[in-house]
């Protein structure tokens, strides 16, 4: 019961920057992985993930970022070049599907045509 509420709390997260579920999920989404598997390729314990999905993301900043992601993989048992590696993998992904999305929205008001004045 705990497990799913922690799991439905993590999907809310998902639409809020600030937690880890922002770039993780969409990460595992785009990569075909369930939570057993985005769990394997974290390196963390399935049981784990919800609570680590509701973690603060690292801050942006080169030193706050690695302690950032320090003081997480400490929490969870992870390492922390791994986590960092997925992490930068995840907003790498991000980056990449906000550009194509902007792409197609310009290319669709490109295509529209040219309102008449008559």
């Amino acid at each position: 019961m705990a497990d799913d509420l922690l799991r439905r709390a993590a999907e809310r997260a998902a639409e809020r920057p600030f937690f880890l579920a922002a770039t993780l999920l969409p990460y595992a989404r785009a990569e075909g992985l369930d939570d057993a598997a985005l769990a394997a390729r974290l390196g963390c314990a399935p049981e784990a993930l919800s609570r680590l999905l509701l973690c603060r993301q690292p801050r942006p900043e080169p030193g706050a970022f690695r302690d950032d992601v320090e003081r997480i993989a400490a929490a969870f048992g992870l390492a922390a070049p791994h986590l960092a590696n997925v992490l930068r993998q995840a907003r790498a992904l991000a980056t990449i599907a906000e550009a194509e999305e902007s792409a197609w929205l310009a290319a669709a008001r490109d295509r529209e045509p040219p309102v008449s004045d008559e």
